[in-house]
């Protein structure tokens, strides 16, 4: 009967006190995302919430105190993260994952054995360091009056003693700063990923919890609630075909959990799995600022095969209202001599526009001048870049592809004269005239002239600017952001918005 004892003990034990918790595990996302935030040499990241550290080279996982602030630097042999009293590096980078946790966390201040069961007779199962945390499940005074923590780490539940613990309260969500940066606080998990001299930060979370960054970043808050629904879907569905996500407009624009408003997140929920089909396939669903009253054929202002994309095509944009609906831009000479690549002291002849797109969008230039002549083809944002402007909320460049162009030339002219008079021309360039050799077509305006005064160059009038009256913001495919505020404001739903810009396309889980 006395072998028996111990068991009897520890079937009280547990019987008295019955597992109330589970193991603090890495937390799972449903419709994971992964953003790009982040990227530097070294920064600083405080943690308010429940995480744990993940060396991707050996797969030990350390436990971090909540409102603990690590230091992430890049160094020769991979990615290190110290903070107090631990410090690791590894050659992969790190997970810092968000874990679920209980209302409490056990810090441990000294080197601590968790054991079976409530007191020093039971076996070591697991061992804390210093700084190490726990999940906190509950305490008991046993019999040799005792205090003792039940907590649960790494897949394991045991008992400590209460004396090298402090708890903490848990935070009720997780939230993670980045280099001290009050607008860069984002929720979620994050892999720390050695990136040649730098260390890039990818944000992983929720796809639901990642739209609430970006609706409001892409559209203000306060428009119409369906055009904030608009946004979110085709948001939502862009980023299911779109998985190398970043934080700028590259992709979509993100701000984490600092963006977040209200209205944008109950338009979300209500939104909530929501994606825009084509032929029973998630679409490819564009947006922009502005269409200028029209929206473009994809074919029109990017290399791509229209017929692989019927639902990107122009529509009608009736009720769009925007500064950038019509717009016009000076520019001098020497601004489109040097896109050309031409020396600014060269002349600038002539520019002239091929207009290939359905309703004019430019897709190619050319320019005449003293140093030669030269075309440049392209998609619209090679186009734009030819005209770049002080604007960084406009990318340094054009507002659109959409455009017409007029110029203003220098007051040096040239004449000729005529059968019925003087007539003044602008260059050389066509004109026939008589040489020893014969009749010659000029191919420029450069050339020397007999007169009774002796022999004059001339170079032809040079054009002083370059006056661009456009339309629209943007590359002006899919869904004009002010277009469907226009829509909502005149009580159309989100979806009457969604598949008026996408034709053909429906809207569904």
């Amino acid at each position: 009967m006395k072998k028996l004892y111990p068991f009897l003990c520890l079937l009280l034990l547990l019987t008295a006190f019955p597992p109330t918790g589970k193991a603090a595990e890495p937390v799972q996302y449903q419709n994971k995302v992964d953003v790009s935030i982040f990227l530097a040499s070294s920064f600083p990241m405080v943690l308010n919430g429940t995480y744990q550290l993940v060396n991707k080279d050996t797969g030990k996982i350390q436990g971090i105190p909540p409102e603990t602030a690590i230091s992430v630097k890049k160094e020769t042999a991979g990615v290190t993260v110290t903070y107090t009293g631990f410090s690791q590096t590894s050659a992969k980078g790190f997970d810092l994952q968000e874990v679920t946790s209980t209302k409490k966390i056990a810090f441990f201040t000294y080197e601590t054995d968790m054991r079976r069961g409530a007191s020093t007779g039971y076996d070591v199962i697991h061992t804390f360091q210093a700084t190490d945390t726990a999940d906190f499940l509950e305490e008991i005074t046993n019999s040799q009056g005792q205090v003792w923590y039940r907590v649960s780490a790494s897949g394991k539940t045991g008992w400590v003693p209460f004396t090298y613990v402090n708890l903490l309260d848990a935070p009720s969500e997780s939230l993670t700063k980045i280099n001290n940066d009050t607008k860069k606080i984002y929720r979620g998990s994050f892999f720390l990923k050695p990136n040649g001299s730098k260390v890039e930060v990818l944000n992983t979370l929720g796809m639901e919890d990642y739209l609430k960054g970006v609706v409001p970043s892409e559209m203000p808050a306060s428009w119409h609630k369906e055009a904030l629904k608009a946004q979110a879907i085709v948001a939502r569905t862009y980023a299911t075909r779109i998985r190398a996500l970043t934080n700028t407009a590259a992709s979509q624009v993100y701000g984490g959990y600092t963006a977040e408003d209200s209205r944008s997140n109950a338009a979300i929920k209500e939104t909530e799995g929501l994606l825009v089909k084509y032929g029973g396939k998630v679409a490819e669903t564009y947006f922009f600022s502005t269409s200028g009253g029209k929206t473009a054929n994809v074919g029109d202002v990017w290399n791509s095969n229209q017929s692989y994309y019927p639902y990107l095509i122009s529509v009608d944009d009736p009720y769009e209202t925007s500064k950038y609906t019509s717009w016009t831009k000076v520019f001098p000479a020497s601004t489109i001599l040097k896109s050309f690549g031409y020396p600014e002291t060269a002349t600038l002849y002539n520019i002239t526009l091929s207009k290939t797109g359905m309703n004019g969008e430019v897709r190619g230039v050319t320019v005449e001048t003293s140093a030669g002549t030269k075309t440049i083809t392209g998609n619209e944002s090679q186009i734009r870049k030819l005209f770049p402007i002080e604007e960084t909320s406009a990318y340094n460049m054009l507002y659109s592809n959409w455009f017409d162009i007029s110029i203003t030339r220098e007051t040096a002219a040239m004449s000729v004269q005529t059968s019925t008079g003087t007539e003044a021309i602008d260059t050389l360039k066509g004109y026939t005239v008589q040489t020893p050799q014969g009749t010659v077509t000029l191919d420029g305006s450069g050339v020397s002239i007999q007169t009774s005064g002796g022999v004059v160059s001339s170079e032809g009038s040079g054009i002083s600017e370059v006056i661009l009256t456009g339309k629209g913001w943007g590359h002006r495919i899919g869904m004009s952001q002010y277009g469907a505020k226009g829509f909502a404001e005149k009580g159309y739903t989100a979806e009457q918005i969604v598949t008026h810009y996408f034709r053909g396309t429906t809207v569904s889980k």
